[in-house]
């Protein structure tokens, strides 16, 4: 087995071939106050790639009119983009998918964080959303532990159940990495790598998830709202939404929920998803940077990631006032 964490990709992925002295030296608080003010001026720098200050404990974000935390910055790569962002997404086509997420589950009863990462979609949700509860899915032990905080931070325990599961096929196990996750907690792990480690993770299906949302909520027919989806979902696996698609295909004729996905360029398979989804009638949008792009099918993009699959047609996202091209 060849160990991931061994590998030339993963050291150029991970704190995107910063050595570790490189990242604690910009991290140093007194360099900040210059950096704040230069960097966003360099032109073609991403200046969420950057490390936040290492002595920083937490950064407060903003989505839908509601505040919310994330701790630890310097470790965490969604944190430390809210530093630089000044409370937002430093990429505009992140920032609105965040918003996007938040209001579209502004009637949601339950939200689904499946390759949840630190949170920050649960954060925003709840924290926007008082009546929404949450279940969030992560297979990193690290990154897990960073969603605890999180929660507690926030005071969003008692609304959110953790799993430290991945999401696909039931049948599946994979190793994962132990220990503290280094400088970073990692953010582009998936199911088809390996890892030398005791350490296995299960995964469950959305099909499986199912009797456990009905029982949790015993006043839910099975019906879809006639307005609004009863569940909401954010997807992030890395190329693996083939497999959360095809062992949840009850879970969706059950609640259509929306669903915001990453569906990337180089691992997509997008006739395949297309199978999945149409029988369901959904709708496919490409989320920009500050509009949804109707499409009559799934073409991964280049640069933007993430899609909205929703029942809602064009003219029912307009009249409900979302932008729609």
């Amino acid at each position: 087995m060849n160990d991931y964490l061994r590998t030339l990709a993963a050291r150029r992925q991970s704190w995107f071939g910063l050595k570790l002295p490189v990242k604690a030296a910009l991290a140093q608080p007194f360099l900040h106050p210059l950096l704040r003010t230069i960097a966003p001026r360099v032109k073609g720098l991403k200046i969420g790639r950057l490390p936040a200050p290492i002595e920083l404990t937490e950064v407060r974000g903003r989505s839908g009119c509601a505040d919310f935390y994330l701790v630890e910055p310097f470790r965490c790569e969604i944190a430390k983009e809210f530093y630089w962002g000044r409370g937002r997404r430093t990429e505009p086509e992140d920032a609105f998918a965040l918003d996007l997420m938040v209001d579209l589950s502004s009637d949601a009863e339950v939200f689904l964080d499946i390759g949840a990462y630190t949170g920050v979609f649960t954060m925003a949700v709840l924290a926007a959303n008082p009546r929404t509860r949450a279940h969030t899915f992560e297979i990193i032990p690290a990154v897990v532990a960073g969603i605890e905080k999180n929660l507690e931070r926030n005071g969003f325990t008692d609304r959110v159940t953790v799993h430290p599961t991945g999401v696909g096929s039931p049948d599946t196990w994979m190793k994962v990495p132990l220990g503290s996750g280094g400088s970073a907690l990692p953010s582009f792990y998936s199911a088809d790598m390996d890892f030398d480690s005791d350490a296995e993770v299960r995964f469950t299906s959305l099909d499986d998830l199912l009797p456990e949302l009905l029982e949790e909520n015993p006043g839910w027919d099975t019906a879809p709202v006639a307005n609004h989806s009863r569940v909401t979902v954010k997807i992030d696996v890395e190329g693996g939404e083939n497999e959360v698609f095809a062992n949840g295909q009850e879970f969706l004729d059950t609640f259509h929920p929306d669903i915001l996905c990453e569906v990337l360029e180089d691992r997509a398979r997008p006739r395949e998803l297309m199978g999945h989804l149409g029988g369901h009638g959904y709708h496919y949008y490409l989320v920009g940077e500050d509009r949804l792009l109707a499409r009559k099918a799934i073409r991964p993009d280049p640069r933007l990631r993430d899609w909205l699959f929703t029942l809602k047609s064009p003219e029912q996202m307009r009249a409900a006032g979302y932008p729609v091209d």
